[in-house]
């Protein structure tokens, strides 16, 4: 985590990267090829650079470059049987706007680009299959009005619009997956004497598609990010995201995600943190498929000096799913130095 300290202007870049690893394979049996790859090691990776131009007084040209690296999830319905690892998506996009304050009201509209491509599959037989149809480009606007209602609440609106366009026009089942959709929600910012900090929303979003076979998608979307300093020596955070994403299933359109979690982080000297942390959520494919996902985490942290730290971390997570042969558990435990300066 960098962030300049800059009487004008902000530049901030957050890079996060980690690889999982697991003690237990899936080699396919005499059955058949496992459900899940032979190995499901993998690493992740998500990085964020926020720059901020402070062009007048009450005008902000804000800016920000984003790239993340991922893999399905262990149990999704968007994988092949058979598989030898995981095949890495990369996410790469920008974003670029203009924000003015009107007095006690402020204007934001800002310009998006994204693209999402995955590697090919590589099989047990030693085999590969493409994923081409599963890579797609995303264009969008988005525009946003607050208003400064009294200190510490800042009430907002914003909306969202956008088009994904996939290089093959077909996927592997013959469905064209491009698609327009959008998304309108309402909120407030918070800051009250540094108490509770944050904002939340609820809203609306919905995805329309270029195959009249697939159904529209749309559901309630809600959003939050809030801090609460309970005590000097307790914070806790709430987290909500939602979102419509891509599926290869055929004749599911889409997958509608929910995901909320809560942390308690307790500082019991200055040197040694501990944080609590549960999560939930759920993936509806269109109502074909409904799974549900949990996970509870225990962190640890000694810190040896000011630049040195121990960290160990304790999680468990769970996937209770419709589908038969796919709900799993995982235990994942780590121990680790951090370096921070």
């Amino acid at each position: 985590l960098i962030a300049s300290d800059w009487e004008r202007h902000s530049l901030i870049a957050d890079l996060r990267g980690s690889f999982t690893g697991y003690e237990a394979t899936f080699p396919p049996t005499a059955s058949g090829p496992s459900p899940v790859p032979t190995s499901i090691d993998a690493p992740t990776f998500n990085g964020k650079i926020t720059g901020r131009v402070d062009a007048a007084r009450d005008t902000r040209i804000n800016t920000e470059l984003r790239m993340r690296v991922f893999t399905d999830n262990p149990g999704s319905p968007n994988i092949q049987a058979g598989l030898a690892q995981y095949p890495l998506a990369t996410n790469i996009g920008g974003t670029a706007g203009v924000e003015h304050d009107f007095n006690r009201l402020t204007v934001s509209v800002a310009g998006l680009a994204d693209r999402t491509t995955y590697q090919q599959s590589k099989l047990t037989d030693g085999s590969t299959f493409t994923n081409d149809d599963r890579n797609f480009n995303q264009f969008g606007g988005l525009g946003r009005v607050s208003y400064d209602l009294m200190p510490g609440l800042k009430p907002f609106g914003e909306f969202s619009a956008d088009t994904r366009l996939h290089d093959v026009k077909s996927d592997r089942s013959g469905y064209q997956r491009d698609s327009t959709g959008g998304y309108v929600k309402a909120g407030s910012s918070f800051e009250f004497s540094r108490l509770l900090t944050g904002e939340a929303a609820i809203g609306y979003s919905q995805r329309t598609y270029q195959d009249p076979r697939l159904t529209d998608m749309k559901g309630l979307l809600t959003s939050a990010s809030l801090i609460w300093t309970a005590t000097g020596l307790t914070t806790v955070r709430f987290d909500a995201t939602s979102s419509i994403d891509e599926t290869t299933l055929p004749g599911v359109s889409g997958v509608i995600s929910r995901d909320y979690s809560l942390q308690v982080d307790h500082a019991f000297r200055r040197w040694l943190i501990g944080t609590a942390k549960v999560g939930t959520g759920t993936s509806d494919y269109d109502g074909t498929r409904f799974d549900r996902r949990y996970f509870v985490e225990g962190d640890l942290v000694y810190k040896l000096s000011r630049t040195f730290q121990i960290k160990g971390q304790v999680r468990h997570d769970w996937l209770n799913s419709s589908a038969i042969g796919a709900s799993s558990a995982a235990t994942v435990v780590m121990l680790g130095i951090r370096v921070q300066r």
